[in-house]
């Protein structure tokens, strides 16, 4: 996402929304992959903002905590075990050093995910694809490509696989500042053919449907998926002022993964403004759709952070009057957005050295329906003990949550949750997913100048019916990171990672991270490496 609006962080909590369907002009292109435009209407707006709160002076680094952060056990859901023993660290089949630095883009922002014949990554400006082997197809490739003609800054890719189509969707943003313009482009790449460019199909959205409200922009999307269809949730900014409001897109299957004709408008449903308020009637912000997993009943679901202290629950359904929206607030406690992280090599006064391991959005959000279980996760400060390098460290941690939606939104419970960390470790930017199995597995960014880890990508598993994490280390970095960001003192990683269940086997997980790579003559680095992990229940 664009430094610009880096550091904003609204607040929210919503009600019920359905909106008609409505198609734009067509726009097209006789270059490869093929290109079509969608259109959709929406609604209205108001904010409140949140910062991170953080001292760090001296040696030992300072900050009020939250609340103590030992896990907490709620009510075990269907699959539990009673008494379920911790599982083996998670293991790596198969690791790929996927796209590297690319350009002079940082952060690198990875996402990606595994499909029956082949992978698909991306970094900030760039899509490539492998073999399920590892083995490079189509090498790194500019996503400007995929969207001729169109002038304006390309950022925040975002991939998932949607299973029940057998097909890879990318979405990534277009921001013209010039002319005060926006888009959503929503590739789709079948897993068949997913080398072959010219079997690629992009849609480009206006990423502003609410009519006579001034000119907004779309910043960091979410993408998840259902056995109907895909949506797109953005954060509507004002160009050159401040949060607007979230928006959601949603486009059925049989709209987006149909017949590739440039000359046919893709039709979307557009939910915004006051449809996308909390149910204390905030903003939301950071609406992230769920990938769904096993047997889809039709309702798409979606989970947001509100820093009063809710995770609120979102559905997404057809009726006889359209798709409605409705949600629901399940009480947890209010987290205080993470300190910055430090890292090998680094420095406990020095900003130019911390790194951001994220704030209070929810990184990604993933629903097994076969549990009937919606899980996320997101960095949150801790004070995670002992502290044996300094006097008193307060940790980026990672709270994940697993939430059993009810038929009646409003009745919809915590059923678990829990805290990934280390003492005197900085973790964030954490991903989510199940295996076939019911484990839940996560993959995350870790480092600390205390320990001596540089920025590395890591994995965890917590099993059912427990809190309690195994951690492996997928990647060590091997330098400290010194991006070539100068308009930020803190060192950007990247706004997210990516994780998928294998369709081929379930038993298995797709981790999409990263690390700081060194080129073994110095110990600071301005380089990233993408990676792809393919991991299981050790």
């Amino acid at each position: 996402m664009p430094a610009l609006a880096r550091r904003s962080f609204p607040v929210f909590l919503a009600a019920a929304a359905a909106i008609a369907v409505v198609p734009s002009t067509a726009v097209g292109t006789p270059s490869s992959p093929r290109l079509r435009a969608g259109g959709g209407l929406a609604s209205l707006p108001v904010f409140g903002g949140m910062s991170r709160v953080v001292l760090r002076a001296a040696s030992p680094i300072t900050m009020r905590p939250s609340h103590p952060v030992a896990a907490t056990t709620m009510r075990p859901g269907p699959a539990a075990r009673s008494a379920a023993p911790a599982s083996a660290a998670p293991v790596a089949a198969t690791h790929v050093d996927a796209i590297p630095q690319w350009k002079t883009d940082s952060p690198a922002d990875p996402t990606g995910a595994i499909g029956v014949t082949n992978i698909v990554t991306a970094v900030n400006t760039a899509v490539a694809v492998y073999a399920r082997d590892g083995s490079e197809l189509l090498p790194p490739t500019d996503l400007a490509s995929l969207i001729p003609g169109v002038q304006g800054q390309k950022f925040d890719p975002k991939i998932v696989y949607d299973q029940y189509t057998s097909t890879f969707v990318l979405t990534f943003l277009v921001r013209r500042a010039a002319t005060r313009q926006s888009w959503i482009v929503v590739t789709t790449i079948p897993d068949a053919t997913a080398a072959d460019q010219t079997t690629w199909c992009g849609t480009k959205l206006h990423a502003d449907t609410v009519p006579r409200n001034g000119r907004q922009w779309a910043d960091y999307p979410a993408v998840g998926y259902d056995g109907d269809g895909i949506a797109i949730d953005t954060n509507a900014f004002t160009f050159g002022g401040p949060f607007a409001y979230a928006q959601i897109y949603s486009i059925a299957n049989i709209d987006l993964f149909g017949t590739c004709d440039p000359t046919s408008p893709v039709a979307f449903t557009s939910i915004t403004g006051d449809g996308t308020r909390n149910p204390d009637g905030a903003k939301a912000f950071t609406i992230q759709p769920a990938q769904t997993q096993g047997g889809s009943n039709g309702d798409q679901y979606f989970l947001s952070y509100g820093r009063s202290g809710a995770l609120v629950v979102w559905r997404l359904r057809a009726t006889a009057a359209g798709l409605r929206l409705t949600n629901a607030a399940i009480p947890v406690k209010a987290e205080v957005i993470p300190p910055y992280g430090t890292q090998a090599g680094g420095s406990y006064r020095n900003p130019d050295t911390w790194w951001d391991p994220g704030d209070l959005r929810l990184v990604n959000a993933f629903y097994d329906a076969d549990l009937g279980r919606l899980y996320t996760a997101h960095a949150v400060a801790a004070n995670l003990r002992p502290d044996t390098m300094t006097g008193r460290y307060i940790e980026s941690a990672i709270r994940w949550y697993e939430v059993e939606p009810a038929g009646r939104l409003t009745r919809s419970t915590l059923t678990r949750t829990g805290t990934v960390g280390a003492p005197e470790v900085d973790s964030g930017w954490p991903a989510v997913a199940t295996d076939a199995s019911g484990d839940l597995f996560m993959t995350f960014s870790r480092a600390s100048k205390p320990r001596q880890e540089y920025l590395s990508a890591w994995a965890a598993e917590i099993p059912p019916g427990v809190t309690k994490a195994q951690l492996t280390l997928l990647t060590a970095g091997a330098a400290t990171m010194e991006s070539r960001i100068r308009d930020d003192p803190v060192e950007r990683w990247g706004d997210f990672n990516a994780i998928n269940r294998d369709p081929v086997d379930g038993a298995f997980v797709a981790m999409v991270n990263q690390y700081a790579k060194g080129d073994g003559s110095s110990t600071v680095t301005d380089s990233w490496q993408q990676t792809f992990d393919l991991v299981s229940d050790g």
